[in-house]
């Protein structure tokens, strides 16, 4: 029986993946009349929306190589953002709104307070289900429901508001520097947002590095493809549950301080709405399965490349209510990508 790891390069899922990505985006390119595809502007779009969700779908990669599932991924990035919001309020209350900018200091205090409160929301996760028993699906859900609510409560307490405005440029900032990049065919620089790609960079090379290179990475895979065989393997199963719920967390909380930059503001109502559904398409479509033991790092960030594409490849070739389709056309691709996981997985024996 052949395994995935003796396939020949040109029939793994990542190129069968990377030559998707090409189909959809030339396909979208040519069916175009007006080719805005290929413009500087869409480029940008398409850069950026990949690279933000990029981050959160490698986190929730992890979870579900290790077996779990966190459907609470949208409510961390809304509770992170009031967080970070609410810190920088506290430590330059006139800087937040102001041309000068809060500075470096409470710009690191208030994203290293914002981390360590996504870092406990995954060891509460993790607690929910080695010490109580419950099943990923109902501990996420509470925090799924929970948290949006928590910081809705923290905000109006605080500022009478459901939303925290910051307008400090350097916050800003966080997400609107670009560094111009001139690409062959295009006839303006595309303009790269820098934090963004930084952030996504750094956490796709850390993840990658754990998964295949190290003890925990293999552990994490152990752990997801049979948990019982792993525990008596000598494998300490909860720990590693706290340490894949943990790195989910920190993924969700950078997304939520970089989308708090992009919005100007923190936002428990409306923030991260849904965004945990599309971290889990990426996941799947990428390759990895929810059964656990099964994904790869590179899978899920072409997975988030190919959603990306396909969301917004739909408003060029629908030109009118093309929102109507967007939920049928990614429907769809989720669908067929779980379908043909699933029969090469019984073809390659994984």
């Amino acid at each position: 029986m052949t395994s995935l790891s003796n396939q020949r390069w040109w029939s793994r899922p990542e190129f069968l993946l990377f030559l998707a990505n090409l189909v959809v985006y030339f396909g979208v390119l040519l069916g175009d009349k007006q080719h805005n595809f290929g413009r500087a502007a869409s480029l940008q779009l398409l850069s950026t929306e990949t690279t933000m969700l990029g981050i959160f779908a490698i986190g929730i990669t992890i979870v579900i190589i290790s077996g779990g599932i966190d459907l609470s991924v949208g409510s961390v990035i809304a509770f992170s953002s009031i967080v970070f919001t609410i810190t920088l309020h506290y430590l330059s209350p006139q800087g937040v709104m102001s041309k000068d900018g809060v500075g470096v200091w409470p710009l690191l205090i208030a994203t290293a307070v914002t981390l360590i409160t996504a870092l406990h929301v995954g060891v509460f996760h993790a607690l929910l289900i080695t010490r109580l028993d419950l099943p990923p699906f109902i501990a996420t859900l509470g925090t799924l429901i929970g948290l949006r609510s928590l910081g809705r409560v923290i905000a109006q307490a605080k500022y009478q508001s459901d939303k925290i405005a910051v307008s400090a440029p350097d916050v800003r900032g966080l997400y609107n520097w670009t560094w111009p990049l001139n690409v062959p065919g295009v006839e303006r620089p595309v303009l790269i947002r820098i934090v963004p790609l930084v952030v996504f960079l750094l956490v796709a090379i850390c993840a990658i590095i754990i998964m295949r290179k190290t003890v925990l990475g293999r552990h994490l895979y152990a752990l997801g493809g049979n948990e019982d065989a792993a525990r008596l393997s000598g494998i300490r199963t909860d720990r590693l549950k706290y340490v894949a719920y943990c790195l989910g967390a920190l993924c969700s909380g950078l997304a939520g301080i970089l989308y708090a930059a992009r919005e100007g503001q923190g936002n428990s109502t409306n923030m991260g709405m849904g965004y945990e559904l599309n971290a889990i398409a990426a996941a799947v479509v990428g390759g990895a399965s929810l059964r656990g033991g099964v994904g790869t790092i590179s899978g899920t960030i072409l997975g988030a490349l190919f959603l990306t594409l396909v969301v917004n490849g739909i408003p060029n070739m629908i030109k009118i209510e093309s929102s109507l389709y967007e939920g049928i056309v990614v429907g769809v691709v989720v669908i067929l990508a779980v379908a043909v996981n699933q029969i090469r997985g019984r073809k390659f024996g994984s």
